[in-house]
């Protein structure tokens, strides 16, 4: 919970890949409430109380996935608003304000970002929600410890530059600078 948090304050990219990790994880546990206490909150080394206020921050993303029909798939509404900020913020920079480092981390981050869109099969796939696919997929290969291109670590270097400069933005932009 803390974690999380911290990077929804710190690192809005964190925060949402953090996030798309944890609606899995509850997946995984098929929302099971007992199998994900046992899992995320009993380990821990807190009293009951702490225990307690994390279990409910927990719940309030399991409640979430429940109610909002999404427990084989799809991200929670808060996360979709986020990431449609993102992506306005991204065009935004792109058309409105031409911010010339976005642009040149954009270009080199496209070609990229185009070969992900054509192998995702989506019809109509947003660069960021592309973006977020791609890096969300290499934790994922980390995760797994599989072997991973050069290409790719190259391709995805390119796009985490560009999530990291939008993110930065982001953050400004949130703290009224």
């Amino acid at each position: 919970m803390q974690i999380a948090l911290e990077k929804k304050k710190t690192n809005i990219a964190e925060y949402l890949i953090y996030m798309w990790q944890l609606e899995d994880l509850f997946r995984a546990q098929q929302l099971d409430e007992s199998s994900l206490y046992n899992l995320l909150v009993s380990p821990l080394d807190l009293e009951a109380s702490k225990k307690a206020e994390i279990w409910n921050w927990y719940k309030v993303i399991l409640d979430e996935i429940t109610r909002q029909d999404i427990r084989e798939s799809g991200h929670r509404e808060e996360i979709i608003d986020l990431m449609n900020e993102m992506s306005y913020l991204h065009t935004m920079l792109i058309s409105i304000t031409k911010d010339e480092k976005y642009l040149a981390l954009y270009s080199l981050a496209k070609p990229h970002l185009e070969l992900l869109k054509s192998k995702s099969g989506d019809v109509k796939p947003d660069d960021i929600v592309t973006s977020f696919n791609g890096l969300y997929g290499l934790l994922l290969l980390r995760l797994k410890k599989q072997k991973i291109s050069t290409e790719t670590e190259t391709a995805m270097d390119t796009i985490s530059k560009m999530i990291a400069y939008l993110t930065a933005k982001y953050h400004e932009i949130n703290a009224g600078l």
